[in-house]
């Protein structure tokens, strides 16, 4: 049966609540070495999940929920005193529950995690009469659905086996979110010792953030919370997104004339050879560099395009006024790629920094070819926006 979070369910019929703090630092300590071990085990072709409980005298397990997810199956036990009274002589002395549930599909590589009293309690999976410790350190999964934007089953792989920094990730961004944007990460001791992993650890998952441009980094200062990522949209409303805004200038950093070669004669509807206009522009948003924009333009189209260019101005405002022309289509293509040195340097980032890289070709009316870009975005600071319609 599927409950309304998506996973299955098998439940025990729950017995009256009742206080158990007494018993709670014998049943549900998570120090392995201070209590006895919990073991659990598989018999039916993997389809039943045993579980051996030692526990006090005069306690009993009142429910067990066990939930099934795709990656781990989860045991939550009710531990209560029992109403049987308790003799003195047994007073302290431990008792072992087996508990058999059978499961709707084999546990597999999934891990189990248990909550004795909705307090995470360790268990030691028995194998070939070796013991192997499987979930050390249990954990709250999402119960509702997951959020579009987020990687299903919050990323976590069908075996279960998700990597320490991995782990960490996930809290970082769960405290990013409460910190909001802007706000600094506390340091890497604090933060090593609170998730308990080592700092190299934590630094293999704050990187991954920062190359996903959802933190930054800033010398001398530390780790801050990014903003969100500036939204970039294709197609032909594209054009010059950005500029004109008092956040957002471009800086001409090339501006020549040049021979084509044959991919570039052929984007244009050229001869290899005939004369081309290059214009190199950076992009800054508040004075930080975003996109490197390269134009090619036919220079017997557009004569004396250098001159008459305004570097304060949009490039096609600039066919407009002076050439009569303005691009009605676009092809483009999107993929990522690695920076160059030069470009990296002028983009203030590193080489080894995921870029997106554009390409797009621009037609009249007419469908003549305008201009062709390679525009190179900033991966951590960009993302793009396609939207389509239909006709009828």
């Amino acid at each position: 049966m599927l409950n309304p979070t998506g996973e299955r369910a098998t439940k025990v019929v729950e017995e009256n609540r009742e206080d158990v703090g007494e018993i709670l630092g014998l049943v549900t300590s998570t120090s392995m070495r201070t209590t006895p071990t919990w073991t659990w085990w598989t018999e039916d072709d993997d389809r039943v999940l045993v579980m051996q409980m030692p526990h006090p005298v005069g306690t009993v397990v009142a429910q067990r929920t066990v939930r099934e997810y795709g990656h781990t199956v989860r045991v939550e036990l009710k531990v209560r005193h029992s109403d049987s009274p308790v003799r003195p002589e047994t007073r302290g002395a431990m008792v072992m529950s087996t508990l058999h549930t059978r499961l709707h599909r084999s546990v597999g590589g999934r891990e189990l995690v248990v909550f004795a009293n909705g307090i995470p309690r360790p268990a030691v999976r028995m194998l070939d009469g070796s013991h192997q410790v499987v979930s050390a350190e249990a954990r709250e999964y999402p119960d509702g659905p997951h959020r579009a934007a987020d990687p299903v089953r919050a990323g976590i792989p069908e075996d279960g086996r998700v990597p320490r920094y991995y782990r960490a990730k996930t809290r970082l961004l769960d405290l990013m979110q409460e910190l909001g944007q802007g706000a600094p990460l506390p340091p890497e001791r604090e933060l090593s010792a609170q998730f308990g992993i080592a700092r190299m650890t934590l630094r293999q998952a704050i990187g991954e953030l920062v190359v996903e441009g959802k933190v930054r980094r800033k010398q001398g200062s530390g780790t801050f919370v990014a903003p969100p990522k500036l939204v970039r949209p294709l197609g032909v409303r594209s054009r010059e997104t950005g500029t004109g805004e008092p956040s957002h200038t471009r800086r001409v950093v090339t501006a020549e004339q040049l021979a084509a070669d044959a991919e570039l004669a052929h984007d244009l509807d050229l001869d290899p050879g005939d004369p081309v206009i290059h214009v190199e522009r950076l992009m800054l948003v508040e004075d930080e560099p975003m996109s490197l924009e390269s134009s090619y333009l036919s220079a017997k189209r557009f004569p004396d395009l250098i001159e008459a260019f305004d570097e304060a101005r949009p490039l096609l405002d600039c066919l407009r006024d002076h050439y009569c022309t303005v691009p009605t289509s676009t092809d483009e293509q999107v993929e990522t790629v690695l920076a160059s040195p030069r470009e990296a340097r002028l983009l203030a980032t590193t080489p080894a920094a995921p870029m997106l890289l554009l390409h797009r070709v621009s037609r009249d009316v007419d469908g003549h070819p305008v201009e062709r870009v390679r525009a190179l975005f900033r991966g951590d600071r960009f993302t793009f926006e396609v939207r389509s319609g239909t006709s009828t």
